[in-house]
Protein backbone atom coordinates (compact mmCIF):
# COMPACT_ATOMS: atom_id res chain seq x y z
CA UNK A 1 0.00 0.00 0.00
CA UNK A 2 1.68 3.35 -1.44
CA UNK A 3 1.92 5.91 1.34
CA UNK A 4 3.02 9.21 1.44
CA UNK A 5 6.48 9.65 3.17
CA UNK A 6 5.66 12.46 5.48
CA UNK A 7 4.18 10.60 8.85
CA UNK A 8 3.90 12.32 12.46
CA UNK A 9 2.25 11.63 15.52
CA UNK A 10 -1.62 12.81 15.51
CA UNK A 11 -0.17 15.33 18.97
CA UNK A 12 1.82 16.91 16.83
CA UNK A 13 0.42 17.17 13.14
CA UNK A 14 -3.18 18.58 13.89
CA UNK A 15 -5.09 20.37 16.15
CA UNK A 16 -7.88 18.81 17.91
CA UNK A 17 -10.77 20.37 15.46
CA UNK A 18 -8.47 19.65 12.24
CA UNK A 19 -7.92 16.14 13.39
CA UNK A 20 -11.53 15.11 13.80
CA UNK A 21 -12.78 16.93 10.02
CA UNK A 22 -9.87 14.94 8.45
CA UNK A 23 -10.45 11.91 10.19
CA UNK A 24 -14.29 11.66 9.99
CA UNK A 25 -15.33 13.04 7.18
CA UNK A 26 -14.78 12.96 3.18
CA UNK A 27 -13.75 16.15 1.96
CA UNK A 28 -14.08 16.51 -1.75
CA UNK A 29 -10.56 16.92 -3.08
CA UNK A 30 -8.88 15.97 -0.17
CA UNK A 31 -7.18 12.91 0.71
CA UNK A 32 -8.74 11.42 4.10
CA UNK A 33 -6.80 10.86 7.07
CA UNK A 34 -5.78 7.50 8.61
CA UNK A 35 -4.08 5.79 11.98
CA UNK A 36 -1.33 3.75 12.00
CA UNK A 37 -1.42 1.80 15.25
CA UNK A 38 -4.59 3.17 16.70
CA UNK A 39 -5.13 6.47 19.12
CA UNK A 40 -1.85 8.63 19.59
CA UNK A 41 -0.32 6.48 16.69
CA UNK A 42 1.46 7.79 13.15
CA UNK A 43 -1.18 9.73 11.22
CA UNK A 44 -0.76 9.43 7.12
CA UNK A 45 -2.87 9.68 4.23
CA UNK A 46 -3.38 6.46 1.48
CA UNK A 47 -2.64 7.18 -1.82
CA UNK A 48 -2.02 4.08 -3.77
CA UNK A 49 -3.33 4.54 -7.23
CA UNK A 50 -2.34 8.31 -7.46
CA UNK A 51 0.90 9.87 -8.64
CA UNK A 52 2.54 13.05 -7.51
CA UNK A 53 1.96 15.65 -10.22
CA UNK A 54 5.52 16.52 -9.92
CA UNK A 55 6.45 13.15 -11.28
CA UNK A 56 4.20 13.47 -13.68
CA UNK A 57 4.91 17.06 -15.44
CA UNK A 58 8.79 16.96 -14.38
CA UNK A 59 9.57 18.09 -17.86
CA UNK A 60 6.27 20.36 -19.03
CA UNK A 61 2.60 21.24 -18.41
CA UNK A 62 -0.10 22.43 -20.46
CA UNK A 63 -1.90 25.40 -19.85
CA UNK A 64 -4.74 23.58 -19.07
CA UNK A 65 -3.54 20.94 -16.63
CA UNK A 66 -2.31 23.89 -14.80
CA UNK A 67 -5.62 26.13 -14.71
CA UNK A 68 -7.01 22.05 -13.23
CA UNK A 69 -4.65 22.31 -10.87
CA UNK A 70 -5.16 25.96 -9.67
CA UNK A 71 -9.31 25.68 -9.91
CA UNK A 72 -9.16 22.01 -7.56
CA UNK A 73 -6.99 24.11 -4.96
CA UNK A 74 -9.82 26.89 -5.17
CA UNK A 75 -12.27 24.39 -4.71
CA UNK A 76 -10.40 22.94 -1.88
CA UNK A 77 -9.93 26.19 0.11
CA UNK A 78 -13.67 26.43 0.20
CA UNK A 79 -13.82 23.41 1.17
CA UNK A 80 -11.88 23.20 4.31
CA UNK A 81 -14.06 26.61 4.82
CA UNK A 82 -16.85 24.66 5.67
CA UNK A 83 -15.17 22.08 7.86
CA UNK A 84 -13.45 24.96 9.96
CA UNK A 85 -9.97 23.88 8.92
CA UNK A 86 -7.66 26.37 8.10
CA UNK A 87 -6.33 26.84 4.93
CA UNK A 88 -2.83 27.39 6.13
CA UNK A 89 -3.23 23.52 6.84
CA UNK A 90 -2.69 22.70 3.38
CA UNK A 91 0.24 21.22 1.95
CA UNK A 92 0.95 23.34 -1.96
CA UNK A 93 3.61 22.35 -3.68
CA UNK A 94 3.51 20.27 -6.71
CA UNK A 95 4.82 17.14 -4.78
CA UNK A 96 2.23 17.29 -2.77
CA UNK A 97 -0.36 17.34 -5.14
CA UNK A 98 -1.55 14.22 -6.81
CA UNK A 99 -3.22 12.69 -9.29
CA UNK A 100 -5.51 9.82 -9.75
CA UNK A 101 -3.96 7.29 -12.70
CA UNK A 102 -7.23 6.26 -14.38
CA UNK A 103 -9.52 9.06 -14.12
CA UNK A 104 -7.05 12.16 -13.70
CA UNK A 105 -9.04 13.36 -9.96
CA UNK A 106 -6.68 15.84 -7.99
CA UNK A 107 -6.22 15.40 -4.76
CA UNK A 108 -4.14 17.49 -2.09
CA UNK A 109 -2.64 16.46 1.33
CA UNK A 110 -3.97 18.77 4.60
CA UNK A 111 -1.74 18.82 7.73
CA UNK A 112 1.36 16.60 8.43
CA UNK A 113 3.82 19.09 8.28
CA UNK A 114 3.63 22.71 10.26
CA UNK A 115 4.46 25.29 8.19
CA UNK A 116 4.31 28.86 9.35
CA UNK A 117 3.56 30.68 6.13
CA UNK A 118 0.74 32.21 4.88
CA UNK A 119 -1.98 30.42 2.65
CA UNK A 120 -1.44 33.48 -0.02
CA UNK A 121 2.45 32.53 0.32
CA UNK A 122 1.93 29.11 -0.32
CA UNK A 123 0.05 29.61 -2.87
CA UNK A 124 2.51 32.10 -4.49
CA UNK A 125 5.62 29.14 -4.11
CA UNK A 126 2.90 26.88 -6.38
CA UNK A 127 2.58 29.38 -8.97
CA UNK A 128 5.84 30.33 -9.19
CA UNK A 129 6.82 26.24 -9.46
CA UNK A 130 4.26 25.98 -12.35
CA UNK A 131 5.37 28.66 -13.75
CA UNK A 132 8.85 27.14 -14.50
CA UNK A 133 6.97 24.02 -16.01
CA UNK A 134 3.79 25.17 -17.86
CA UNK A 135 4.25 25.63 -21.85
CA UNK A 136 4.14 29.27 -23.23
CA UNK A 137 5.59 32.45 -22.49
CA UNK A 138 7.67 31.78 -19.13
CA UNK A 139 6.97 36.09 -18.89
CA UNK A 140 3.73 36.04 -19.75
CA UNK A 141 2.97 33.25 -17.71
CA UNK A 142 4.42 35.20 -14.29
CA UNK A 143 2.87 38.39 -14.82
CA UNK A 144 -0.98 36.09 -15.77
CA UNK A 145 0.35 34.22 -12.40
CA UNK A 146 0.67 37.80 -10.38
CA UNK A 147 -2.38 39.28 -12.11
CA UNK A 148 -4.15 35.66 -10.44
CA UNK A 149 -2.88 35.61 -7.53
CA UNK A 150 -3.71 39.24 -6.27
CA UNK A 151 -7.99 38.13 -7.79
CA UNK A 152 -8.04 34.98 -5.89
CA UNK A 153 -6.89 35.84 -2.12
CA UNK A 154 -10.22 36.23 -0.96
CA UNK A 155 -11.72 33.32 -2.70
CA UNK A 156 -15.04 31.84 -1.14
CA UNK A 157 -18.06 29.95 -1.81
CA UNK A 158 -20.01 32.94 -3.83
CA UNK A 159 -17.19 34.39 -5.89
CA UNK A 160 -15.82 31.03 -6.39
CA UNK A 161 -16.82 30.28 -10.07
CA UNK A 162 -15.79 34.06 -10.84
CA UNK A 163 -11.80 33.27 -9.07
CA UNK A 164 -12.20 29.73 -11.77
CA UNK A 165 -13.26 32.01 -14.98
CA UNK A 166 -10.24 34.36 -14.20
CA UNK A 167 -8.28 31.20 -14.32
CA UNK A 168 -9.06 30.85 -17.30
CA UNK A 169 -9.59 34.47 -18.92
CA UNK A 170 -5.77 34.96 -17.84
CA UNK A 171 -3.84 31.43 -18.64
CA UNK A 172 -6.38 29.75 -21.74
CA UNK A 173 -6.51 32.92 -23.79
CA UNK A 174 -4.69 31.46 -26.66
CA UNK A 175 -6.34 28.59 -26.60
CA UNK A 176 -9.63 30.46 -26.28
CA UNK A 177 -7.92 32.48 -29.60
CA UNK A 178 -7.34 28.59 -31.16
CA UNK A 179 -10.78 26.97 -30.73
CA UNK A 180 -11.65 30.12 -32.63
CA UNK A 181 -10.09 29.91 -35.66
CA UNK A 182 -10.71 25.75 -35.57
CA UNK A 183 -14.63 26.89 -35.20
CA UNK A 184 -14.25 29.62 -38.10
CA UNK A 185 -12.94 26.69 -40.20
CA UNK A 186 -15.38 24.22 -38.83
CA UNK A 187 -12.86 22.26 -37.74
CA UNK A 188 -13.40 22.52 -33.77
CA UNK A 189 -11.03 21.45 -31.88
CA UNK A 190 -11.39 19.32 -28.70
CA UNK A 191 -9.60 19.92 -25.30
CA UNK A 192 -9.51 17.98 -22.06
CA UNK A 193 -11.16 14.24 -20.89
CA UNK A 194 -14.51 13.44 -22.70
CA UNK A 195 -16.96 13.39 -19.68
CA UNK A 196 -14.38 15.12 -17.27
CA UNK A 197 -16.45 18.59 -15.46
CA UNK A 198 -13.80 20.47 -16.59
CA UNK A 199 -13.85 19.54 -20.63
CA UNK A 200 -14.01 22.33 -22.69
CA UNK A 201 -14.32 24.67 -19.57
CA UNK A 202 -18.06 25.40 -20.25
CA UNK A 203 -19.10 29.07 -21.69
CA UNK A 204 -16.70 30.81 -19.04
CA UNK A 205 -14.26 31.98 -21.74
CA UNK A 206 -16.11 31.90 -24.76
CA UNK A 207 -15.07 34.21 -27.87
CA UNK A 208 -17.42 36.55 -28.59
CA UNK A 209 -17.10 39.29 -31.30
CA UNK A 210 -14.71 41.70 -29.32
CA UNK A 211 -12.55 39.19 -27.63
CA UNK A 212 -13.09 37.23 -24.46
CA UNK A 213 -16.82 37.86 -23.19
CA UNK A 214 -15.74 38.86 -19.55
CA UNK A 215 -15.21 42.07 -17.38
CA UNK A 216 -11.51 41.72 -16.08
CA UNK A 217 -10.69 43.80 -13.05
CA UNK A 218 -7.70 45.96 -12.36
CA UNK A 219 -5.02 43.86 -12.95
CA UNK A 220 -1.70 43.92 -10.93
CA UNK A 221 0.99 45.33 -12.74
CA UNK A 222 4.19 43.98 -11.96
CA UNK A 223 7.30 46.21 -12.36
CA UNK A 224 10.60 44.92 -13.15
CA UNK A 225 12.21 44.94 -9.64
CA UNK A 226 10.65 42.81 -6.92
CA UNK A 227 10.29 44.74 -3.60
CA UNK A 228 10.37 42.03 -0.30
CA UNK A 229 9.74 41.83 3.23
CA UNK A 230 12.21 40.29 5.20
CA UNK A 231 12.05 39.80 9.29
CA UNK A 232 15.50 40.39 10.36
CA UNK A 233 15.65 37.83 13.35
CA UNK A 234 15.35 34.95 11.34
CA UNK A 235 15.96 35.72 7.69
CA UNK A 236 12.90 35.12 6.57
CA UNK A 237 11.67 36.76 3.49
CA UNK A 238 8.35 37.29 1.43
CA UNK A 239 7.93 39.19 -2.18
CA UNK A 240 5.62 41.48 -2.23
CA UNK A 241 3.29 40.91 -4.70
CA UNK A 242 -0.36 41.44 -3.49
CA UNK A 243 -1.75 44.87 -3.50
CA UNK A 244 -2.17 44.25 0.02
CA UNK A 245 0.08 42.19 1.97
CA UNK A 246 -1.01 41.78 5.61
CA UNK A 247 1.78 41.08 8.36
CA UNK A 248 0.72 40.23 11.52
CA UNK A 249 0.88 36.97 14.44
CA UNK A 250 -3.00 35.49 12.91
CA UNK A 251 -2.11 32.65 10.48
CA UNK A 252 -4.04 34.69 8.08
CA UNK A 253 -1.91 37.29 7.84
CA UNK A 254 -0.26 37.22 4.35
CA UNK A 255 2.89 37.25 6.34
CA UNK A 256 2.00 35.76 9.24
CA UNK A 257 4.64 36.55 12.85
CA UNK A 258 3.36 33.23 14.98
CA UNK A 259 6.22 33.61 18.03
CA UNK A 260 5.99 37.14 19.02
CA UNK A 261 3.44 38.07 20.61
CA UNK A 262 3.88 41.37 21.32
CA UNK A 263 2.94 41.67 17.44
CA UNK A 264 -0.70 41.82 17.33
CA UNK A 265 -2.93 39.29 14.72
CA UNK A 266 -3.34 42.10 11.99
CA UNK A 267 -0.68 44.44 12.76
CA UNK A 268 -0.05 46.11 9.62
CA UNK A 269 0.12 46.13 6.09
CA UNK A 270 2.43 47.02 2.85
CA UNK A 271 -0.02 48.48 0.07
CA UNK A 272 1.21 48.80 -3.33
CA UNK A 273 -0.25 51.10 -5.71
CA UNK A 274 0.62 52.77 -8.89
CA UNK A 275 4.04 51.34 -8.36
CA UNK A 276 4.76 52.97 -4.76
CA UNK A 277 4.74 50.78 -2.09
CA UNK A 278 3.09 52.35 1.73
CA UNK A 279 3.15 50.81 5.11
CA UNK A 280 0.19 51.07 7.13
CA UNK A 281 -0.59 50.26 11.24
CA UNK A 282 -3.57 49.00 11.77
CA UNK A 283 -4.11 50.02 15.07
CA UNK A 284 -1.92 47.52 16.57
CA UNK A 285 -1.43 47.17 20.61
CA UNK A 286 1.91 48.13 20.28
CA UNK A 287 2.57 50.14 17.64
CA UNK A 288 4.64 50.21 13.98
CA UNK A 289 7.48 52.48 13.50
CA UNK A 290 9.20 53.31 10.28
CA UNK A 291 13.09 54.61 10.34
CA UNK A 292 12.09 54.98 14.01
CA UNK A 293 9.24 57.26 13.48
CA UNK A 294 5.73 56.20 15.42
CA UNK A 295 3.14 55.75 12.92
CA UNK A 296 -0.40 57.17 13.12
CA UNK A 297 -2.66 54.26 12.82
CA UNK A 298 -4.81 54.05 9.07
CA UNK A 299 -2.19 56.53 7.57
CA UNK A 300 0.07 55.37 4.52
CA UNK A 301 3.88 55.90 4.92
CA UNK A 302 5.65 55.22 1.44
CA UNK A 303 8.48 52.64 1.91
CA UNK A 304 11.98 53.12 0.02
CA UNK A 305 14.34 50.58 -0.64
CA UNK A 306 16.16 49.83 2.54
CA UNK A 307 13.54 51.33 4.86
CA UNK A 308 13.84 49.40 8.38
CA UNK A 309 9.96 49.38 10.06
CA UNK A 310 9.66 47.52 13.52
CA UNK A 311 6.45 46.15 14.29
CA UNK A 312 6.44 46.16 18.39
CA UNK A 313 9.62 45.45 18.70
CA UNK A 314 9.87 43.11 15.98
CA UNK A 315 12.68 44.77 12.98
CA UNK A 316 11.67 43.97 9.22
CA UNK A 317 13.19 45.44 6.35
CA UNK A 318 11.89 46.63 3.00
CA UNK A 319 14.12 45.76 0.01
CA UNK A 320 13.31 46.11 -3.84
CA UNK A 321 15.70 44.29 -5.80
Amino acid sequence: MDRIERQASMESAFDHVTYNMLFCNEIDGVFRLELVGGEGGEANYNTAGFTPLSRIFSAGMSKKTAVQVLKSLLNVWVNLDEYMIPRSELLMSLSDVYVQDETGEIRWICGLQKDPRSPIEKLRLLMAELVTIMEGDPEQNQENMHTLLNYVKGVNRENLNQCKTMADTLLLQDIAAASAEAAASEEPESYGHAGREDAGYGDSWKESGEGLNIMIPDVFTRAREVAYIIRIRTGDEMAVVLDETLIGKSRDADFCVPDNRAVSRHHASIIMEGGEYYLVDHESTNFTYLNGMRLDPGEEYRLCHGDGFVLADEPFQFMVR
